[in-house]
């Protein structure tokens, strides 16, 4: 299943973002892909706002490549791979595959970098610049617990920001 939504301004990244999180259970992982500057840290920090984690705590991880945030409702586990992009980088070799516990939320920037990209569990999320202001935003779950959870978050967007000159369902 699939959602495709263009927001525009931060505002309607962080509803996303809140969405998203209502979604979260132990174990979840979510892969984030978008050029530079398409917004992966902030929808992160959105989510991790949704999960009770302050914004201010975090910051793109790009040169220690993982943070934790231990302080929310779930542990949140945040990764950026950008440092490491092409060739793709190995779980292993980068210490993440230890966070594969089953009690943290797992998000992923940069992961095309992946050399395993664990695509049947995870929720995809890819970001598409379209202006300043704007961005794509496509949302994947294949496994069968995301169609459920995307069916919520499509609910969510709905009742959270009905203005559609801020958000619109493409």
């Amino acid at each position: 299943m699939r959602l495709r939504y263009i927001l525009k301004g931060i505002e309607a990244t962080n509803v996303l973002g809140n969405c998203v999180s209502t979604v979260l259970g132990p174990g979840n992982l979510l892969l984030l892909s978008g050029d530079l500057g398409a917004g992966k840290t902030s929808l992160t920090k959105a989510i991790a706002s949704g999960l009770g984690i302050e914004e201010k705590e975090v910051t793109s991880p790009s040169f220690t490549i993982i943070h934790e945030h231990l302080g929310g409702r779930l542990p949140l586990i945040h990764v950026d791979l950008y440092r490491l992009g092409p060739p793709h980088a190995d779980i292993t070799e980068i210490g993440l595959e230890e966070y594969f516990d089953g009690k943290n939320v797992i998000i992923v920037e940069w992961a095309e970098y992946l050399k395993d990209p664990l695509a049947e569990t995870a929720l995809k999320m890819d970001l598409v610049f379209v202006d300043e202001q704007s961005r794509k935003v496509y949302l994947t779950g294949k496994a069968g617990i995301w169609r459920e959870r995307l069916l919520l978050i499509d609910d969510c967007m709905k009742q959270s920001y009905s203005d559609p000159r801020f958000i619109r369902k493409e």
